[in-house]
């Protein structure tokens, strides 16, 4: 736990300005704007799920193993639609969802000065810092969606990515200042 003591200052600095080029991305830049639909009856879909428990759930969904392989489960498939469908308990509070953000960009930077204060040399230059804490940064930002995208279809690779490398790039820039 001595690395804390040596990269406080760049842990907290690089998650709070991440915390920010991830509002202004989500907020002010375009790109993750296709990503998302509206319903083309939200009123007629809601009420057919209203009751639902908050949960994922899946649709066609098959009850067991042998379903997988049932002509009538194939054919749903077939056909479709098929997907995702998460309901949550309340509306969605932002308040709270900034702020445990807030608190995973901690823990990634955390990790990033475990990691640096182990691989990094005490007097390493602003280039090897920044590189170091720049690809496990971008592994932390980037990498986690991955298996997402892959089993449930989730779209949105280069975005997500393009969004991982804007947050490696202030992480290191920050680790590279400040380390």
């Amino acid at each position: 736990m001595e690395f804390l003591s040596d990269y406080w200052i760049p842990i907290v600095v690089s998650a709070v300005f991440v915390w920010i080029a991830s509002a202004v991305i989500h907020m002010a830049l375009p790109h993750h704007k296709p990503e998302w639909k509206g319903l083309p009856d939200e009123e007629t879909v809601t009420a057919s799920i209203k009751g639902l428990e908050p949960g994922q759930y899946m649709f066609p969904w098959p009850s067991s193993m042998q379903d997988l392989k049932n002509p009538d489960f194939i054919e749903k498939q077939r056909k479709g639609p098929c997907g995702l469908l998460t309901i949550w308990p309340t509306a969605s509070n932002m308040g709270k969802n900034l702020m445990l953000m807030l608190l995973f960009y901690l823990v990634v930077g955390l990790f990033i000065a475990y990691v640096g204060s182990h691989t990094i040399a005490p007097d390493a230059d602003y280039l090897a810092t920044f590189r170091i804490t720049g690809t496990i940064a971008f592994m932390a930002h980037g990498f986690g969606l991955i298996p997402i995208m892959v089993w449930f279809g989730f779209k949105g690779f280069w975005t997500y990515s393009f969004d991982a490398l804007v947050y490696a790039l202030v992480t290191a820039g920050v680790f590279g200042w400040l380390a």
